[in-house]
């Protein structure tokens, strides 16, 4: 059973990355270096963030794919959940992000700056991100939460099944983190050591990364079941991310921002984690007194 859940895990992946890796690398490489100074900064954000949230579709695309062909008896129930997780889940994440940039403002008070979104357009990204970007965040969950965890779960148990999505999870961000890496080092401005280090660390920090933000979308998914609730949190994530770079700068979105972001982020997940850990500890010892 292990042995084909993995088989299955990593025919899914295949499909997902082929589908997504090559948006990804001929967005973020090709498209949008290429015509930097030929278009406004605030149209190339734009498409950039609609050409992302087509290859978000790579996840849910696989995941048909595997229904229909192989495992058809794990496809979810459609289910909305209730409307106060939704509003629960929002408020979590706003509240979360304005202690990040209130921590970035207070660090460095006198470089706070406020951009005017509407002389950029750029109010397009909240509000695309929160209507399409809600259909994109289910894409990736249809995947990762909807198809990997129910296929991975009962072999490997809750924990095993979280730690194996996070990492295929993690494998499937790489090509927007190393984008950037890429460019540098096709102008010859990076040994090729360096970069196959910088490629090593990113790969790692994106797995670790993954893992702990999957057991948090994994906890929502197990408690339930959710496609729309869980499309739903990581699309708040992405907005609420994004909300400092693209509205406010300077301080706000700098160091310290950042990583108070990450941090809050990253605890939330190990708290997941920790519970589903628990809750398996918990149903092994009832197990065990049974017997």
């Amino acid at each position: 059973m292990k042995r084909r859940a993995l088989g299955h895990t990593l025919l899914f992946a295949l499909l997902a990355f082929a589908y997504s890796w090559a948006i990804f690398f001929a967005l973020d490489v090709w498209f949008i270096p290429t015509f930097a100074h030929q278009f406004d900064a605030s149209f190339l954000a734009v498409v950039g963030m609609f050409g992302h949230f087509l290859g978000m579709a790579g996840p849910a695309l696989a995941a048909f794919v595997m229904w229909r062909r192989f495992d058809d008896a794990l496809r979810p129930v459609w289910k909305w959940s209730h409307a106060r997780y939704y509003l629960a889940i929002a408020g979590a994440v706003l509240i979360l992000r304005g202690i990040s940039l209130a921590a970035g403002a207070l660090d460095a008070p006198n470089e706070l700056a406020v951009r005017n979104p509407f002389e950029a357009y750029l109010w397009l990204i909240p509000v695309s991100g929160l209507t399409v970007g809600w259909l994109a965040g289910m894409g990736e969950e249809l995947g990762w939460c909807a198809y990997l965890l129910p296929l991975l779960a009962p072999p490997f148990g809750k924990i095993g099944a979280v730690v194996i999505s996070g990492i295929v999870r993690g494998l499937w961000h790489l090509p927007v983190v190393l984008a950037p890496l890429i460019l540098v080092a096709s102008q010859n401005e990076m040994s090729l050591d360096a970069f196959g280090a910088n490629v090593l660390t990113i790969t790692l920090a994106l797995v670790i990364s993954n893992i702990l933000f999957g057991a948090a979308m994994g906890w929502l998914w197990f408690k339930t079941e959710s496609v729309p609730l869980v499309g739903w949190a990581h699309q708040c994530f992405d907005v609420a991310r994004d909300f400092g770079t693209l509205f406010v700068f300077g301080a706000a979105s700098g160091d310290t921002a950042a990583l108070a972001w990450s941090v809050g982020i990253h605890l939330i997940g190990l708290v997941a984690l920790v519970w589903l850990a628990r809750q398996a500890w918990s149903s092994r010892s009832i197990l065990v007194r049974s017997v």
